[in-house]
C-alpha cells in the first residue's frame, strides 16, 4: 500500500471513530445509589484523558457529592459547536478546552465564570492556572509541554534543535500535526520565531515548512494519530508533547523526548461551567472542584496519564520531574504563546496549511 493511502485509510478510521464517539460514546460513570445524588454530564477528550477522568475524577466526585456522571468524549473544537449550536438546551453541564478553541469561542454565550468562591480546591492552584480564555471562564486543570519525539534506536545522537527537523538525513522520517491542533498551530508559531516571525507573522513558518516537505513522512490530524504513526515505524522524528511520549513509553514503544534549545511551549487544558447546565451550576463546579483536588491533581499525573498538575500540593515526581520540573518554579521557564494573537489569523492560517503542506 502507498505511503498517503495507507496514511489516508489510518487517519479517515481515526476521524470517523472520533466523530462517533462525539455523538454516541455517551457512557455514565456511577450506580443506582450514586444517582440520588443527582447526574451530571461532562464532557472530556477521547483516549488517555477520558481513561483518566472515568477512573480516577469521577470516583472522586461521586465520593463527594454522590452523583453519578456521564461522559461525553469530544474534541475541544466539536464542544464549541455543540454548545453554540445548542443554544439554551446545553448537550453538558461541563466543558473541557485548549486555548485555541477557548479563546475564539462565544465565551458568553456559551460559557458562565467560574464560581471561584465556591470551590475550596481554587485558592491551591497556581496563580497563573487560575484564568482561561482571557478571564476568569475557569481554571485550567492540567498541563501540556510541547518538545522533540523521537526513536532513539533509528535516532542515536538526541535532536537539540527544532531545525534538527530539516537534516537530509532525516528524509521521509519527519511527522508533524496540521494547524487543526493546538499543537499543531503552537509548533508553527515556534518556527515562525526561529526565522524572525511570530504570533502574528507566520510567513516565515509557511516558507520553512516548504522547504520541510521532502523530510515529511505524514501530517497527522491529532496527536493521537501522531502518537500511531510512532508505535507504526511511519516517523522517527516529530514534535509532540511529554505526557503523550510517556505514555508510548510505558507501553515499551522505542521513543525519547527532549526540550530542544529554543525552548519547549506549554498549554493547558481547562474546564468550564457550561451557560446552560443540564444539571444545575453547583455540581458542574463541585466536578471541576474534584478535578483541582490534590488527590485527583496527584493521579493524573502519574502512570499512565502523566499530566502535569498545576495544583500547588501535588508533588513533581517521575517523568515529570525528570523532563519537566522538579519545583513549580520552574514551570515559568516555559513558553506561553499569545492566544489571542494567534487567534486573529488562526482561521486563513489553518486553511492556508491545508492547501500548501501537503505529502
Amino acid at each position: 500500500m502507498k505511503r498517503r493511502t495507507f496514511l489516508g485509510a489510518s487517519f479517515a478510521t481515526g476521524v470517523t471513530l472520533a466523530g462517533l464517539g462525539a455523538c454516541t460514546s455517551q457512557s455514565t460513570a456511577g450506580d443506582s445509589s450514586s444517582s440520588q445524588g443527582g447526574k451530571l454530564v461532562a464532557a472530556t477528550y477521547q483516549g488517555n484523558w477520558e481513561d483518566a477522568h472515568r477512573k480516577i475524577l469521577v470516583p472522586a466526585f461521586q465520593k463527594a457529592t454522590g452523583a453519578s456522571v456521564t461522559l461525553v468524549p469530544m474534541f475541544a473544537v466539536d464542544q464549541v459547536a455543540r454548545l453554540q449550536a445548542a443554544g439554551a438546551n446545553s448537550p453538558f453541564d461541563v466543558a473541557i478546552l485548549d486555548p485555541g478553541p477557548l479563546i475564539t469561542a462565544p465565551k458568553e454565550q456559551i460559557l458562565q465564570t467560574f464560581p471561584a468562591n465556591v470551590s475550596k480546591n481554587f485558592k491551591d492552584v497556581l496563580p497563573r492556572y487560575q484564568k482561561s480564555g482571557g478571564g476568569d471562564w475557569g481554571p485550567i486543570i492540567g498541563l501540556q509541554f510541547v518538545g522533540i519525539a523521537y526513536n532513539p534506536k533509528k535516532i542515536t545522537t538526541p535532536p537539540t534543535s527544532w531545525a534538527d527537523l530539516w537534516k537530509p538525513e532525516y528524509k521521509g522520517r519527519v511527522g508533524i500535526t496540521n494547524m487543526s491542533s493546538t499543537l499543531g498551530t503552537g509548533w508553527m508559531v515556534e518556527i515562525a520565531k526561529m526565522h524572525g516571525g511570530s504570533e502574528a507573522n507566520l510567513e516565515p513558518a509557511f516558507k520553512a515548512v516548504k522547504e520541510l516537505l521532502p523530510n515529511l513522512a505524514a501530517i497527522a490530524p491529532n496527536l493521537g494519530a501522531l502518537g500511531t504513526l510512532f508505535q507504526q515505524g511511519e516517523i522517527d522524528i516529530a514534535p509532540h508533547n511529554l505526557s503523550s511520549i510517556a505514555l508510548l513509553q510505558s507501553k515499551g514503544i522505542d521513543v525519547d523526548w527532549v526540550i530542544p534549545k529554543e525552548g519547549s511551549y506549554a498549554f493547558g487544558a481547562s474546564m468550564h461551567v457550561v451557560k446552560n447546565p443540564v444539571s444545575s451550576v453547583d455540581l458542574a463546579t463541585a466536578y471541576i472542584d474534584a478535578a483541582l483536588s490534590t488527590e485527583v491533581q496527584t493521579a493524573m499525573a502519574t502512570e499512565p496519564y502523566f499530566i502535569a498538575p498545576v495544583n500547588k500540593n501535588a508533588p513533581l515526581t517521575g517523568i515529570l520531574a525528570e523532563k519537566i520540573a522538579k519545583t513549580f518554579d520552574d514551570y515559568e521557564k516555559y513558553i506561553y504563546q499569545d492566544w489571542a494573537t494567534i487567534s486573529k489569523n488562526r482561521s486563513e492560517w489553518i486553511e492556508r496549511f491545508n492547501k500548501e503542506v501537503t505529502v
